[in-house]
């Protein structure tokens, strides 16, 4: 995935200003903290995770640009046999990227930390169970998400090609929502499960998993992708 908060290109264009990317970066981080402190998990994890990957792979493609070019020879090594070559001066330009480069690393690599900590203590907070028998091939099916208002239901359906992203569930196991019913003494989740096969008769013999915690969860941002990621661990991996 490519980010949005932070733009693609933030730490090389368009101003050679050490000062205003620092800020730059600041500001994106205390915007990531005040949603993490709203429980809003997604997509900051990702993106953050991200950011950190191109500067990585953005410091060893300009090491690599800086070794293709040796200075002028100005010996031998006597031990290796090696050629001895003057060290070019550093372009300032790449002088003040990798300089941004090794002060943003940390900053992110905290808050992502955080993140991640926060993300498996709610997910320590969010139980989870099939509704009824599962199916021997479970790749598509229900997801129940309990709320204070109701019962919101999602189709899932693992991916049968695994995405190019680490293996989690948020881009292998795709989720639609479909309806939400109200909770009473007949609507429990045998109940929904029973008119969720009536009402959609090409599954009829579905996996449903339902979810239910007892904090208050953004649905987007949180509920849905700690259930897919939920998911994907007990069925996603045996369907690849």
């Amino acid at each position: 995935m490519k980010p949005t908060a932070l733009p693609v290109d933030w730490a090389y264009s368009p101003a050679l200003d050490l000062e205003l990317k620092q800020y730059t970066l600041l500001a994106y981080l205390q915007r990531v903290k005040r949603r993490f402190d709203e429980r809003k998990l997604y997509p900051h994890l990702q993106e953050l995770q991200w950011h950190i990957d191109e500067l990585i792979a953005l410091r060893d493609r300009m090491r690599k640009l800086e070794g293709g070019f040796p200075g002028e020879l100005i010996g031998f090594d006597l031990r290796t046999g090696g050629v001895m070559n003057e060290a070019l001066p550093k372009d300032p330009f790449l002088g003040v990227v990798d300089e941004l480069i090794e002060l943003a690393l940390p900053n992110l690599r905290d808050v992502l930390a955080d993140g991640q900590g926060l993300s498996a203590e709610i997910a320590g907070h969010i139980h989870f169970s099939p509704v009824g028998v599962l199916p021997l091939h479970a790749r598509e099916g229900w997801l129940l998400l309990h709320t204070p208002t109701g019962i919101r239901v999602y189709n899932y359906e693992v991916a049968l090609v695994r995405s190019r992203e680490p293996a989690s569930g948020l881009e292998d196991v795709r989720t639609r929502f479909v309806t939400t019913y109200s909770t009473g003494l007949l609507k429990n989740y045998e109940w929904v499960k029973a008119d969720l096969v009536a009402a959609h008769r090409m599954l009829p013999n579905p996996a449903v998993f339902a979810f239910h915690t007892d904090l208050s969860l953004p649905h987007v941002e949180t509920f849905i992708p700690l259930a897919k990621q939920l998911v994907y661990e007990v069925v996603g991996k045996s369907a690849q």
